[in-house]
């Protein structure tokens, strides 16, 4: 499932940091902004959250470090 969803989740992270970075350049207008901080930043830490729990399946040491210890 990971891999079909990979470059949606890159494109939603991507989204979110622009709005992120747009938001806080302090246009005037504040109302309203405030809110698509919010939801740049809990998009940005989702894909945050997705990428490490990916890295760390991915980790290679961990699975030499278990097969020693089981010998």
């Amino acid at each position: 499932m990971m891999g079909k969803n990979r470059p949606v989740l890159y494109l939603l992270c991507i989204i979110a940091g622009a709005v992120l970075v747009f938001t806080g350049q302090g246009s005037g207008d504040t109302e309203g902004t405030p809110y698509l901080m919010i939801i740049g930043f809990i998009v940005l830490m989702g894909g945050l959250y997705l990428a490490t729990t990916r890295w760390v399946k991915d980790n290679p040491k961990k699975k030499e470090e278990e097969r020693d210890a089981e010998q």
